[in-house]
């Protein structure tokens, strides 16, 4: 039986859990080899970090939940795998072991049916496990929208409209889910395990500002012990296409994952690119932070958008990163700003503007946030200052400029429509378009400041699009912010 909502308690932060920064939304680049079918060995150049972890949560490796920083928590779930094939236990895998890792996660998911449960018309889709569960009709109860399915094992969503929200979490969070065995709580979720002697639970509340949505499944112990990815994938598979609505007629199906695409070209790139050398990976830090970073508040009057983009576009180039085409935004005459999901595990890419090429090396990296700073040895013509993100101003213009669908310095004007915390990260919400290989862009004030990196955007939506904030790069440092 599915745990009712009302007896949800959680007690206390005592973990992390595996979460991607965009679950939920749709990166302005889509990369890497699990979001589709495989019929064959996918291509080790299309391989991304972000595979080689969920291959990790699908062969069961990877926990999702697990105490201190996900980087160790790779590293252990990496040694563990290479153990499990009497393979010498190393930090970094071969380009064979990640091959032989991938298919083992994507064999895994097949072995469950993996497909996505999507309501268009409510907003949502969620992954389930189709060869142990079947859904039936949803039924609106007490303005809670409800899926069901049953099978070997049980899964269910609901949609909730007016309560909970996030404004509620943190008293929902105090008297929910007694006896979890285990239970963490962030901004905008909390989980919760629990153990009912020959069955497990787990359940997963993401609060938004309409309501909630709320997902569980449960499962005999002796299925998860065959297939252990099952609560981790549950968990990172949900997606939002819009803000969900309960109150409209539901219209779900449950299709295949899509199969990859033939060649699997990036539909960014216009021609192949040389694969870039790596550098030394001791050269990379986690922090996906720089010091470089100058911090300016707003002053003087609006400049036109024409005037905006004469100021700002200067510092935006272009990324090429293998297969992937992205942007960057320089900060200082060395350094520039983008997405990690645009340099992939790269550790040297190169940065464009018209014809002419530069190599750039990636000197920081934190991909669970998505900042990447990258560093060139030729000193850049322009760059720009950032806006502090408590100076940035809900309504005030905004300007995003890059490389959407390959199309270099492309500008699109709207407004900042929020201010948000996503994943633990500050992000700017705006109507300025955000399109597929926008990613590493800048969204820009109008006197021309960065405000942003835009990143992603909710597919189906309109204009819900996002830029990580771009003070989340600064370093911490003694400078003050001109005033």
């Amino acid at each position: 039986m599915p745990i009712p909502f009302a007896s949800l308690r959680i007690f206390g932060r005592t973990a992390a859990i595996l979460g991607v920064l965009l679950s939920g939304a749709v990166q302005a680049q889509q990369t890497g080899v699990f979001p589709y079918r495989w019929v064959e060995a996918p291509p080790a150049d299309a391989i991304t970090s972000s595979d080689v972890r969920e291959a990790l949560m699908w062969t069961g490796h990877l926990d999702f939940v697990f105490k201190g920083e996900l980087a160790e928590a790779v590293r252990k779930a990496t040694n563990a795998w290479q153990k499990s094939k009497g393979q010498p236990q190393t930090d970094k895998l071969t380009e064979e072991q990640t091959s032989q890792l991938i298919q083992d996660g994507l064999k895994e998911r097949e072995a469950v049916g993996w497909s996505m449960l999507h309501d268009p018309a409510v907003g949502f889709a969620i992954g389930v496990p189709t060869k142990f569960v079947t859904f039936g009709t949803p039924r609106f109860d007490g303005g809670t929208l409800f899926y069901n399915g049953g099978g070997t094992i049980s899964q269910a969503v609901g949609v909730h409209h007016g309560y909970p929200t996030c404004r509620t979490m943190d008293s929902l969070y105090q008297r929910t889910t007694a006896g979890a065995a285990f239970r963490a709580r962030r901004d905008n979720w909390f989980i919760a395990l629990f153990r009912h002697g020959e069955t497990n639970s787990y359940v997963k509340v993401t609060c938004l500002y309409t309501g909630a949505i709320t997902t569980e499944m449960t499962a005999p112990v002796e299925t998860l012990e065959k297939h252990r990815g099952l609560f981790a994938a549950m968990a990172s598979s949900l997606v939002l296409t819009r803000t969900p609505d309960p109150t409209v007629r539901p219209r779900p199906r449950v299709d295949e994952l899509p199969p990859a695409p033939a060649g699997f070209s990036d539909q960014q790139t216009a021609r192949p690119q040389a694969k870039a050398k790596p550098a030394k990976p001791t050269s990379i830090d986690d922090s996906g932070k720089t010091v470089a970073l100058k911090l300016e508040a707003r002053e003087g009057p609006d400049l036109r958008a024409d005037e905006v983009f004469d100021k700002a576009s200067g510092a935006v180039y272009v990324v090429k990163a293998d297969r992937r085409m992205g942007s960057a935004v320089a900060i200082s005459d060395s350094e520039l700003l983008t997405n990690c999901h645009v340099t992939g595990d790269l550790a040297e890419v190169k940065i464009a503007r018209a014809k002419a090429e530069l190599t750039a090396k990636v000197i920081s990296r934190n991909a669970d946030s998505d900042r990447c700073v990258l560093r060139t040895d030729t000193k850049l013509a322009k760059w720009v200052t950032v806006r502090p993100y408590d100076d940035i101003k809900v309504g005030e213009r905004a300007i995003t400029i890059g490389t959407p669908q390959g199309l270099e310095l492309t500008a699109a004007e709207g407004i900042v429509s929020s201010k948000r915390i996503y994943n633990q990260t500050r992000v700017v919400q705006t109507s300025a378009p955000i399109s597929q290989g926008s990613s590493g862009g800048g969204l820009f004030d109008a006197r021309g400041h960065l405000l942003g990196i835009t990143t992603f955007y909710f597919r189906g939506g309109q204009n819900l699009n996002f830029a990580v904030a771009a003070e989340e790069y600064a370093q911490e440092r003694e400078e003050s912010v001109n005033r």
